[in-house]
């Protein structure tokens, strides 16, 4: 009984320990990292532009944010067309970005306070 129980704590810490390597292993080759932090700038243009009945309309198009992260550092999130953004943000919103391994912004997500 005693090989037994034994047993299944070696088999438990093997496991624990091959879990452990293995989140490791796959966070170190993830093809994007996520930062957090807050927006202090918005960059892009706008222009006046109809809409399909005619009306006059705002075009907005944010083309970078910089922005605060946990430990202070400013960064600057440069926008593309394929870059997914669910909601605009403003000076003081919360964010979440995903970024490439070679540094483009996937999205951008709002945080709720």
């Amino acid at each position: 009984m005693k090989a037994l129980k034994s047993s299944s704590h070696v088999v438990a810490i093997v496991t624990v320990s091959l879990l452990t390597v293995l989140g490791n292993r796959a966070e170190a080759q993830s093809p994007f990292m996520i930062i957090r932090g807050e927006v202090s700038q918005v960059e892009g243009e706008f222009h006046m532009t109809r809409d399909l009945q005619g009306q006059d309309t705002l075009n907005i198009v944010d083309k970078s944010y910089v922005m605060i992260d946990r430990a202070g550092k400013e960064l600057r999130l440069e926008l593309r067309d394929d870059t997914k953004i669910l909601n605009r943000v403003n000076p003081g919103d919360k964010i979440e970005a995903e970024i490439s391994i070679e540094g483009h912004t996937l999205s951008v997500i709002r945080l709720t306070p």
